[in-house]
């Protein structure tokens, strides 16, 4: 069955959606496959920045700590990627600082400021934005149609990965941060604060995930105290998750369940939840978009199961940070 070129049946999906619900669902949406494939790579203990040299370790170690370097790192590395990435990444940003302002103002300031604006004004506010979101989105469609096509697919592909390797962050970022976030549903940094703490469970999914945090002041202490005390299981522990790779089974369904589970979070805290029925359209017309096929094979199941498996995911991830409520 022949791919089509055009994503039609996304649109149709999302035409009465939000602007933000939109570009957070076909981003979320369109991610199992590279996730899956990258995934993968990790728990098989390979090398996703091939030969490239890691940071070195104190710097590798900080980034655990430093949150605002490993953005920095990777927004400023996405920007290099092309335009269109440098425009989402500009326009991420440009959000951010403003709901961090719109946090700084009551709602009777605000509804002050817009009552001051002519009905010009405000149409052509809206127009902007939605202007805005819909060159966002389009660009996004452009480039997955463009990794469709093999002839374009793979030069883009092999150019990307260079220029993304580029970064001591963002090899950190996919190494450690991403599968971690993935694979546990927890920020490494917390991971670590647990471990160091005492909580084998966090210690062994540190270890097997990322061997450098074996060389953490504190991890090594911990190591120092138990060998001295010869408290076997913890050694044992310790030295297993050295030579082994995370654990977990990782296939297209968990992968689709998990990242369902993510968007119900997002249109949630943007205020405008998705149902199970609507997520589970939006992966079938993704499916039709990209591979031809009318449903997404991975998601033959019962609506009453697929809503379940969505709730599971929910609690599986992070809580997304939400505007705080007066």
């Amino acid at each position: 069955m022949q791919v089509a070129l055009e994503m039609k049946h996304y649109e149709e999906w999302a035409k009465d959606k939000n602007p933000l619900i939109r570009i957070a669902s076909l981003l979320v949406a369109t991610s199992a496959e590279p996730f899956l494939g990258f995934l993968k790579k990790i728990k098989a203990g390979k090398r996703v920045e091939g030969c490239i040299d890691i940071p070195r370790k104190d710097q590798w170690l900080n980034f655990y700590r430093n949150h605002r370097k490993v953005y920095n790192g990777v927004m400023n590395t996405l920007r290099t990627l092309d335009d269109e990435t440098e425009q989402l990444i500009d326009f991420y940003e440009a959000m951010i600082t403003g709901a961090h302002t719109l946090r700084q103002i009551t709602i009777k300031e605000w509804n002050e400021m817009i009552s001051e604006l002519s009905p010009n004004e405000k149409h052509a506010i809206e127009d902007q934005i939605t202007s805005e979101f819909k060159e966002m989105e389009e660009n996004i469609i452009k480039d997955i149609i463009d990794n469709k096509k093999i002839e374009n697919s793979n030069t883009r592909t092999e150019r990307k990965i260079q220029q993304i390797f580029q970064s001591p962050a963002m090899i950190f970022f996919l190494r450690v941060w991403v599968p971690c976030f993935l694979l546990y549903g927890e920020y490494p940094t917390y991971l670590l604060r647990k471990a160091r703490h005492g909580d084998n469970d966090a210690l062994e999914k540190l270890l097997r995930l990322d061997k450098s945090i074996i060389n953490d002041p504190k991890i090594i202490e911990i190591f120092h105290r138990e060998a001295v005390s010869k408290k076997r299981a913890k050694i044992d522990l310790i030295t297993k998750a050295l030579q082994k790779t995370p654990k977990g089974k990782i296939d297209s369904k968990k992968i689709k369940y998990l990242l369902a589970g993510l968007l119900s979070s997002i249109s949630i805290a943007l205020g405008e939840k998705l149902t199970a029925i609507e997520i589970r359209r939006l992966f079938d017309a993704i499916a039709h978009d990209t591979t031809g096929e009318a449903i997404d094979a991975d998601l033959i199941i019962s609506p009453e199961t697929f809503e379940k498996a969505i709730q599971r995911a929910r609690t599986f991830w992070p809580a997304i940070p939400q505007a705080d409520k007066k």
